[in-house]
């Protein structure tokens, strides 16, 4: 494996990203071995494999420890038009914001998986979408919530499982489980969002994600939507 190069870090983010991104959640699933990836190819190869055949990833905290070098390490194994989205938990988002850049132009955005009381978040996240599009992913989300993150520059992802579609600057929907119907929902309205900042679509459920995610490729391919 090659030296890690020095980071390459940018000021404000310039919030280029192209118009739909898709990918999973996470590369190293223990049934990609046999599901993906070549059973020779040594694990240190498997983003590279990963990153040259899909165009998008939601890259989990705990796969690159808040690690720049990580980051950077990547940037340099993908090809040019990958994009990354980074997934942090809102207890890891002060941390998170303490990195103040990121290598561009692959990261295109991040998650933010909120697991309490999202009002004490609010300048966190303003001061976040000021340098990189957000969007956050809360589980029975409150009404209004959507018009109130959005008037900061945050958008609320959109669950099609529960009924949820995207909203706000940065557009994202997350499907769990391979559902053709699912995968429509998600498709129509992110194609619909009035997204100033991107659109991304990412399955997380590891064993149906490779087929959906092929799946969602043809069918944007045929609206001419996909990156």
């Amino acid at each position: 494996m090659a030296c890690v190069p020095a980071p390459r870090y940018h000021g404000a983010m310039s919030f280029d990203a192209p118009f739909l991104l898709m990918g999973a959640r996470d590369y190293a699933h223990a049934c990609w071995r046999t599901q993906l990836y070549p059973p020779d190819l040594p694990p240190e190869w498997r983003f590279i494999f990963y990153s040259h055949r899909y165009p998008a990833i939601l890259m989990p905290a705990r796969a690159w420890g808040f690690a720049p070098e990580r980051l950077s390490l990547w940037e340099s194994e993908a090809p040019p038009s990958f994009r990354m989205v980074l997934e942090v938990s809102d207890r890891a988002l002060e941390r998170f914001l303490a990195l103040g850049v990121w290598p561009q132009p692959l990261i295109a955005g991040c998650v933010v998986r909120v697991t309490r009381q999202i009002g004490s978040l609010m300048p966190r996240l303003k001061a976040l979408a000021r340098v990189l599009p957000v969007a956050v992913d809360v589980r029975g989300a409150a009404e209004g919530l959507a018009a109130t993150l959005s008037g900061i520059g945050v958008g609320l992802c959109g669950r099609p499982a529960d009924g949820r579609i995207p909203s706000g600057p940065f557009a994202v929907s997350l499907i769990e489980a391979g559902d053709r119907a699912l995968l429509g929902q998600a498709l129509t309205a992110l194609l619909a969002a009035p997204a100033s900042q991107g659109r991304a679509l990412f399955f997380s459920e590891p064993k149906s994600a490779i087929r959906s995610l092929e799946e969602a490729q043809w069918l944007a391919s045929l609206l001419g939507e996909s990156h």
